[in-house]
């Protein structure tokens, strides 16, 4: 093991189809992250990230959400769903899921002046030391 970080490969938008259609976790969770940071055309992954980000498998479904933050400072847009996404994301049952909905919900924050975050909620947690 090393503790050199590796930029996900994105062999494009074809391999993201593919990989969907195949259903394998596996390379769906590092593959819609790619995506996010190196497809050029937003509609393409867009429409990933939201198909993705309802997956059974909590690693896809919070990078899917992690992907839709990367959208909003790539682009400086998301679809009218995204918010509701992310929001969904901060109450998922794994904490996976939430941490990189956290993320998002700060992208969407900063980039698009989108607050998805309730403010008590964040209040107790920074209250608490971070209880959920």
């Amino acid at each position: 093991m090393t503790n050199t970080h590796q930029l996900p490969s994105y062999p494009g938008p074809r391999a993201l189809f593919e990989a969907i259609e195949a259903d394998d976790a596996h390379v769906l969770g590092a593959l819609i992250v790619a995506a996010a940071l190196y497809e050029e055309h937003f509609d393409t992954v867009y429409r990933a990230c939201v198909q993705l980000s309802v997956h059974s498998d909590e690693v896809v479904r919070g990078n899917a959400i992690l992907g839709l933050g990367h959208l909003a400072r790539q682009f400086g847009r998301l679809g009218r769903e995204a918010p509701a996404i992310v929001k969904r994301g901060l109450v998922d049952a794994s904490p996976y899921v939430r941490g990189q909905a956290h993320a998002a919900a700060g992208d969407l924050q900063h980039f698009l002046d989108i607050e998805v975050r309730d403010a008590e909620a964040e209040r107790g947690k920074n209250d608490d030391g971070g209880a959920e």
